[in-house]
């Protein structure tokens, strides 16, 4: 096939309810959220440990704090970091930064000092906000002049946004965490306080600040720099936008009892609202429902306290994480809400495959469905999801509206594959090259680049002989008879064992049918007889560690696997590494 005949295999099965072509409004994201505030001024749109606050107060907040950024200089264009849990002063800053014109640039709080210093250098961020104890934890006492841009930085404490009984004794007793002094000058950098920026925006008196939403850059989300240091992706509002709205019709359109909790509804943020995922379809699809956003500033100690909020604030939705779900399943707790929960309507699961035994587990506790998402940071990040009624176990289902995908062979990109005609695509057989490959996407959801990246950003966005832009994501996978998308691999990560491709994935979604399996990683170790080897990292449930063996497994690969395909070495270890959402990283085992 010809770059241009991208066939929809999937129109068949396609939700019908789902339009393929969606009218999404030319705004940008500050008007985004001044558009649910018109439309909900007293519903609520923040819960946090106790406090609340309305969509009215939000935007008030909002309009507060842009003015005080304003008045400290920061203009259209300037780069603002965002080092904060979730919190309401999240919401606020991110919003109050686009309002102006200026670009967010959340940083996970996990992050160091030298990880901060490369994303301010490489972003040229001009001012810091930050939660004082990540301050204390990550920055204080080192040298912020490796950061010559940063001219100021804003500090805020857990405790300005608890409800006033609850922060003073929580600070008394110790258990709200707090750095105990401030301090006002750092070198060439000065310090201000949250809550006085926010009085020095009183008299609101916003800048006519003209925005351009398909081409101004709202927000650079830095990616997890698996192929070097970071790269920060360049997010248009109107990328936002259009991804907020692609996920409320998937959802709306064939679940329409949303319609009735539009306003009245709420959205668990469990994720870090630091990664796009949480940001995107937490935050933004949230509050284009008018839902409350109910924070966790990090995931509960006890997993069940989720579906205790969820019960208390009639949560509607939320997006999560294949091991959230599971540790909310394992709770001993979390039994007493089954049957309790009538709110949840539905959940979306993303960032790694989801075991059908851990969907089944929480659709049972819950009452409520969990689709799958596919995406990364360049695509805001949703370009496919299971259909709710029509859900087919290892796929991430088909593309949302005005979206396109195509596979292309792996080599250089250039040639279209044809669909498999197997109905499960896990095991394609000798013939499987012929249909797996690369993973393209073309959608008005995709990133303008990498931010001082040419090159990169040439190799991964390519125009076909359409004039359509496609961003070629580095997933490896094919469409199956019935047209829905499978996820094989990261192309980086395929392993080449005696010329053979072999995906890490397929590896360990077979080893994930034995019941004493918890966690697994596949990856390839250099080998100068075969090319690579291929190794598995194991972690066990803990009701069976101690009593399987690396040998009980192999002896079970070795019989039930590929001969090219099985792990020649197998390691049990405790636990494997992740990223802050959840994603085994490969990266760190191969390290």
């Amino acid at each position: 096939m010809s770059d241009d005949e991208v066939k929809l295999y999937w129109d068949a099965n396609y939700p019908e309810e789902v339009p393929r072509h969606v009218d999404y409004p030319e705004i940008s994201l500050g008007q985004f959220l001044r558009n649910t505030v018109e439309t909900y001024p007293n519903s609520r749109a923040i819960y946090f440990e106790g406090f609340r606050m309305t969509y009215q107060e939000l935007d008030t907040a909002v309009d507060q704090f842009a003015t005080g950024l304003s008045k400290m200089g920061i203009k259209k264009g300037d780069i603002v970091l965002i080092d904060l849990p979730n919190t309401p002063q999240f919401v606020i800053v991110f919003f109050a930064i686009v309002r102006l014109g200026a670009i967010a640039n959340p940083i996970i709080p996990l992050n160091r000092f030298v990880e901060i210093v490369h994303q301010a250098n490489d972003s040229k961020g001009k001012a810091l906000i930050i939660l004082d104890v990540l301050y204390e934890e990550h920055l204080h006492g080192k040298d912020l002049s490796k950061m010559p841009l940063l001219k100021d930085m804003i500090l805020t404490g857990i405790a300005e946004y608890l409800p006033k009984i609850k922060a003073v004794l929580g600070t008394a007793l110790g258990k709200v965490p707090r750095m105990k002094e401030w301090p006002t000058k750092i070198g060439d950098v000065n310090v201000h306080k949250f809550q006085e920026v926010l009085k020095n925006g009183i008299p609101i008196n916003l800048p006519d600040v003209k925005i351009n939403p398909k081409e101004d850059i709202s927000t650079l989300i830095y990616t997890g720099g698996t192929t070097g240091l970071p790269k920060g992706c360049m997010m248009t509002h109107y990328n936002f936008v259009v991804n907020a709205e692609q996920a409320r019709v998937w959802a709306q359109t064939q679940l329409p009892q949303i319609n009735d909790t539009l306003g009245k509804g709420g959205m668990f943020v469990v994720l870090p609202l630091a990664h796009e995922f949480a940001l995107s379809v937490a935050m933004n699809l949230g509050i284009s429902n008018g839902y409350e956003l109910i924070l966790f500033p990090a995931p509960p100690e006890k997993l069940s306290k989720i579906l205790k909020l969820i019960q208390q604030e009639g949560a509607t939705f939320g997006p999560g994480v294949p091991t959230l779900w599971q540790k909310i399943c394992l709770d001993k707790d979390s039994g007493k809400y089954k049957g309790k929960l009538n709110s949840l309507i539905a959940c979306l699961s993303g960032a790694a495959p989801l075991p059908l035994e851990v969907k089944k587990k929480f659709e049972e506790l819950t009452g409520a469905l969990i689709i799958e998402g596919f995406g990364m940071s360049e695509t805001s990040p949703i370009i496919t999801a299971t259909p709710f009624h029509k859900y087919k176990e290892n796929t991430v289902g088909f593309p949302v509206s005005d979206t396109l995908i195509k596979i292309v062979d792996a080599e250089d990109g250039k040639k279209i594959l044809p669909q498999c005609p197997n109905d499960s695509c896990e095991n394609c057989g000798a013939d499987e090259a012929q249909y797996i490959g690369e993973i393209c996407a073309c959608g008005p959801q995709v990133f303008l680049g990498y931010l001082n990246r040419p090159e990169a950003t040439e190799y991964a966005l390519r125009k076909d002989s359409k004039g359509r832009m496609w961003y070629y994501t580095a997933d490896i996978g094919c469409f199956d008879k019935d047209g829905y998308l499978h996820i094989k691999d990261r192309k980086r990560d395929m392993i080449k064992y005696k010329a053979h491709s072999v995906f890490p994935r397929e590896v360990e979604d077979l080893l994930y049918q034995l019941d004493y399996i918890n966690e697994v990683g596949v990856i390839g170790v250099p080998d100068p007889e075969v090319g690579e080897n291929i190794k598995a990292y194991i972690s066990l449930k803990p009701e069976y560690q101690g009593k399987i063996t690396e040998e009980d497994i192999m002896k079970w690969a070795k019989e039930n696997i590929s001969a090219y395909k099985y792990p020649r070495i197998i390691e049990i270890i405790p636990e494997l590494p992740k990223s802050v959402v959840g994603k085994i990283l490969r990266r760190e085992l191969r390290e």
